[in-house]
């Protein structure tokens, strides 16, 4: 069984690379909506995955965020997340995403707790 409360804070820094962007808007392509939304669940998931047990995992079922700014290669952009409630198995996190002072992505996310696959 796991023991989550609300409160619990995630953390992801990453430097815009090849792999995050889209190149249809021209140049040398921006951070994509897609590899933010990536990037917020990874954050969510990893801030709670110590606290469950081994055989649990968390996954998404639902995101509602506003990709807010553009951010362009070679940036560092830095994903925060933070569980505001757990009912249940069902988590729901507040998400944002930062390009240096600029916020970048905001919304939430919400993931729920299941049996890991064998």
């Amino acid at each position: 069984m796991y023991a989550l409360e609300a409160g619990v804070k995630g953390r992801t820094e990453r430097v815009i690379d090849d792999s995050l962007l889209t190149r249809h808007v021209g140049g040398q392509g921006v951070f994509a909506t897609p590899s933010m939304i990536l990037l917020m669940e990874i954050t969510a998931h990893g801030s709670v995955a110590p606290m469950l047990a081994p055989d649990q995992t968390t996954v998404g079922y639902e995101v509602c965020v506003k990709h807010l700014g553009m951010s362009e290669p070679g940036s560092t952009v830095v994903v925060t997340s933070l569980l505001k409630e757990v009912s249940g198995n069902k988590l729901l996190f507040e998400v944002a995403c930062h390009d240096g002072d600029r916020l970048v992505g905001t919304g939430t996310h919400k993931r729920a707790v299941v049996p890991a696959l064998r």
